[in-house]
């Protein structure tokens, strides 16, 4: 019995330190930065003649060629962020009925020589599409009843199933 709650005791704080490490990269509520909210790096490329190019809205092909070899969507165009320099927002286009012909995917910075390729988070788009699409002010509600109708609707006719079945259940119950 002494060794079942050493055993215990060691395991309580390996899993309280893991907790803590974890605990510690999770970003600031409200922080507009963190990469939940904003962004995610994926690569770094040399910036080289490829400024150019983002300027004119072409797509450098080093971007290009190291998106498809990451196996990510493409691009169709380039496009400065107003009212900032060395900041691009790239967009893939879409084929899809009842949104936009094309949307805005990846963020390029330039720092020093690098281009630092960025993917905009999916919350992004609830952001600044979400209204225009769903034509429900709630960002939470367009969310869940609108881009996630159909997993929602599953998701009650589980817990639904699980009450009932629980129900029949006790009742048989009472019977024996």
């Amino acid at each position: 019995m002494k060794r079942f709650k050493a055993t215990a005791l060691i395991l309580v704080i390996l899993l309280g330190g893991l907790f803590i490490y974890v605990a510690e990269d999770i970003p600031d509520f409200g922080d507009p930065n963190a990469p939940s909210i904003k962004s995610v790096k994926l690569f770094d490329l040399h910036a080289g003649p490829s400024e150019n190019i983002l300027n004119q809205g072409g797509i450098p092909g080093a971007l290009t060629s190291a998106l498809e070899k990451r196996k990510f969507p493409l691009p169709s165009r380039a496009e400065k962020v107003p009212g900032e320099e060395r900041q691009w927002n790239i967009f893939i286009p879409k084929n899809e009925a009842h949104y936009a012909n094309e949307e805005k995917y990846y963020w390029v910075v330039k720092e020093g020589e690098q281009l630092r390729i960025y993917r905009y988070a999916f919350v992004v788009r609830w952001f600044e599409k979400g209204l225009k699409e769903t034509d429900v002010p709630n960002m939470v509600t367009h969310g869940l009843a609108d881009y996630r109708g159909y997993d929602t609707l599953g998701e009650t006719v589980v817990i639904f199933t699980a009450g009932v079945s629980v129900i029949l259940l006790l009742r048989r119950r009472g019977k024996l």
